[in-house]
């Protein structure tokens, strides 16, 4: 159970291994393992204890789930759309001046 005592103590002791790793004190690797160790106090288990769970084989075909496309999103087309006019007005003008 996590009280208010020992969530400042693990506060602070995540607070000085973080100060520790910026300063060179140990490597990325030590510093995860201090944290996660650090993390298991909070949650009062051990996550080695939690069971896998169960992978199931691939051995299906896969079910093709095709719906029918919905409404389609014009906003990139139309930005599309009005950057090539706009170069075109430009190209247009620059060639006008000439």
């Amino acid at each position: 159970m996590m009280t208010p005592e020992k969530e400042q103590r693990l506060a602070a002791e995540m607070r000085l291994i973080a100060r520790q790793y910026c300063d060179g004190a140990f490597n990325k690797i030590e510093y995860r393992r201090r944290r996660q160790d650090i993390l298991l106090q909070c949650v009062d288990q051990d996550l080695s204890a939690i069971p896998d769970e169960p992978v199931e084989l691939l051995d299906k075909a896969p079910v093709a789930n095709k719906a029918p496309p919905t409404a389609v999103n014009w906003l990139p087309y139309m930005m599309v759309g009005v950057t090539v006019v706009v170069l075109g007005v430009m190209g247009f003008l620059l060639t006008s001046m000439m």
